[in-house]
C-alpha cells in the first residue's frame, strides 16, 4: 500500500496524531512514558473507548443516541443495589452479565421508540436519558454506594501485567483493559465480517435501498440500539468496579468526550461511514488529550475547550475538504465548456 493511500485513511491520521501527540508530550514532561502513567491512560480509556463503540453503532445506521451514560448509571447502580440485595458474593462476570441485561433491555426501549414513533433518534434518546434518570431517583436512588459486592472488589485490584518502576514500585495494568481489547475484537469483527455488520453499514448509506435489497431495516436499528444499551451497561459497571463505589455522578458530563472520540476516528454524522478501530484511537487521542493538559500543568477548564475544538475540527475539516474538491470540479467542469 502506498503511503498516500495509507494516509488518506482516517484511522491512520488519528494514529499519528496519537503518536506525534504522546511524543510532543513526552519531551515536555518524561512522566508521560513512565509505567504509571501508560498504564494509567489504558485503564481511563476503557470506559470512554466502551461508550465510544457502542455510539459508533448507532452512528452507522444514521442514528444519534445521547443517552449512553444514563444507560451506564442505571446499568451499574441497578447491578450494585440488586447485587448487594440477592447475590453478594457473585463473580464479577454474572455482575457485568447483569449490568450488560439490563443496558441491552434499555437500548431496545430506544430502538423500539426510534422505529415505531419515526421521530429523530437525537429527539427519543433525549427524552430517554431524561426518563431513565428519573426513574433512577425515584424508584432507587441515586446515593453513593460504598459497599460494593466482593466480586467488584476483587476485580478493582486485579492485573494482568505488573512492572517495576523508576522509583521501585510495582505497577499492574489494569484487568479492565483485555476486557475492553477482547469486546473491542468482538465487535470489530461483527461490523466487518458478518451478515449483519454489513446490514448495518447499508442501512446507514441508503435505508431505502437497503429495505430493497432484503434487509429488514427496522429490526437492524432495533438491534443496534440493543447493542449499543448492551456495551452501555457493561461500561457503567466498569466504571464502578475500576473505583469501588457506585457514584451516579462519575459519568455525568462524558458525552461530549464519547461523541469526539468517534467523530475524530472517522465516523460520519450522516451515517454509513466509520469503524471501531477509528472509534478507539479516537478515544486514545481525546484520553491523551486530557491526561496532557493535566501533566503541562493546564486548567482542567481547559480539557473541554480542547476536546470541543478536536471535535470542530473533526467535523469541520472533511466539509470544506469535499466543498473545495466540488468547487475544483466545477471550474474544470466550466473550463472543458469553454474550450469546447
Amino acid at each position: 500500500m502506498k503511503l498516500g493511500v495509507l494516509f488518506a485513511r482516517q484511522e491512520a491520521i488519528v494514529l499519528l496524531a496519537v503518536l506525534l501527540l504522546g511524543l510532543a508530550v513526552g519531551l515536555l514532561n518524561p512522566s508521560f512514558f513512565s509505567f504509571l502513567n501508560l498504564f494509567s491512560l489504558l485503564k481511563n480509556s476503557t470506559v470512554v473507548g466502551l461508550f465510544a463503540i457502542g455510539f459508533l453503532i448507532v452512528l452507522v445506521i444514521g442514528g444519534l443516541d445521547v443517552s449512553f451514560a444514563a444507560i451506564g448509571v442505571v446499568g451499574m447502580y441497578g447491578t450494585v443495589v440488586l447485587a448487594n440485595a440477592y447475590f453478594p458474593t457473585a463473580p464479577v462476570v454474572v455482575l457485568f452479565a447483569v449490568a450488560a441485561l439490563i443496558g441491552a433491555l434499555l437500548g431496545l426501549i430506544n430502538g423500539l421508540l426510534v422505529v415505531w414513533l419515526k421521530a429523530p433518534s437525537l429527539i427519543i434518546t433525549l427524552a430517554t436519558t431524561s426518563l431513565y434518570r428519573g426513574f433512577l431517583l425515584y424508584f432507587v436512588g441515586t446515593d453513593t454506594i460504598r459497599g460494593v459486592p466482593r466480586g467488584m472488589v476483587d476485580f478493582s485490584r486485579s492485573t494482568v501485567v505488573t512492572m517495576i518502576a523508576d522509583n521501585g514500585a510495582r505497577v499492574g495494568l489494569h484487568a479492565s483493559v483485555p476486557l475492553f481489547l477482547v469486546i473491542a475484537i468482538l465487535v470489530f469483527i461483527l461490523m466487518r465480517h458478518t451478515t449483519f455488520g454489513r446490514s448495518l453499514y447499508a442501512v446507514g448509506g441508503n435505508p431505502v435501498a437497503a429495505q430493497r435489497m432484503g434487509i429488514d431495516v427496522a429490526r437492524v436499528q432495533i438491534l443496534a440500539y440493543t447493542l449499543a444499551g448492551l456495551l452501555a451497561g457493561i461500561a457503567g459497571l466498569l466504571s464502578a468496579a475500576v473505583i469501588r463505589l457506585a457514584n451516579p455522578q462519575t459519568l455525568v458530563g462524558s458525552e461530549l468526550d464519547v461523541i469526539a472520540a468517534v467523530v475524530v476516528g472517522g465516523a460520519a454524522i450522516t451515517g454509513g461511514k466509520g469503524s471501531v478501530i477509528g472509534a478507539v484511537l479516537g478515544t486514545l487521542l481525546i484520553v491523551i488529550t486530557n491526561n496532557s493538559l493535566i501533566l503541562l500543568g493546564v486548567s482542567a477548564t481547559w480539557q473541554k475547550v480542547a476536546v470541543g475544538s478536536l471535535l470542530i475540527l473533526a467535523i469541520g475539516l472533511p466539509l470544506l475538504t469535499r466543498l473545495r474538491w466540488r468547487g475544483a470540479n466545477t471550474v474544470a467542469t466550466g473550463a472543458e465548456a469553454v474550450v469546447r
